[in-house]
């Protein structure tokens, strides 16, 4: 019965947690002749941040440095076709990347980074191993 009560306990504790957990995330807005790119908080909130721009043709410096405006969004015309990337940061701790292709009649497209993606899976492989230890660990306490 023990073993019940602290499964109860660890996932009561973990709720809070999660619930009240929030990032920043950055997308790509369809728009006619610019870039246009919306800043919200996870709870659907608009952010109002700084968007930094690194353009393909100069990765070591900035194309732009934008501010969104009270709906979270931020414009700009790109002028060279390649992959573009930027930085958005609202100030208080919280930041979002996001890539992009640029194609050349200036149509912009998301890039999902590799190397990003598979680091995700992974740590989702092993937070679901994790579990599953954990379960295992615990339904072995109660049996014997």
């Amino acid at each position: 019965m023990s073993g019940r009560i602290a499964q109860i306990a660890a996932l009561c504790l973990l709720l809070p947690a999660g619930s009240s957990a929030h990032g920043l995330t950055a997308e790509l807005v369809p728009s006619q002749g610019a870039v246009s790119v919306k800043c919200s908080y996870t709870n659907g909130d608009p952010a109002e941040a700084e968007v930094l721009v690194r353009s393909p043709s100069d990765a070591n410096s900035y194309f732009a440095i934008l501010r969104t405006d009270p709906s979270g969004v931020a414009h700009f015309e790109p002028d060279v076709a390649g992959r573009w990337r930027l930085t958005v940061d609202d100030g208080l701790g919280h930041r979002a990347s996001l890539e992009f292709s640029v194609d050349g009649e200036g149509v912009a497209r998301s890039v999902e980074s590799g190397a990003r993606s598979l680091v995700r899976y992974a740590l989702l492989a092993l937070t679901c191993a994790g579990l599953l230890a954990w379960w295992l660990l615990l339904r072995r306490r109660v049996s014997a």
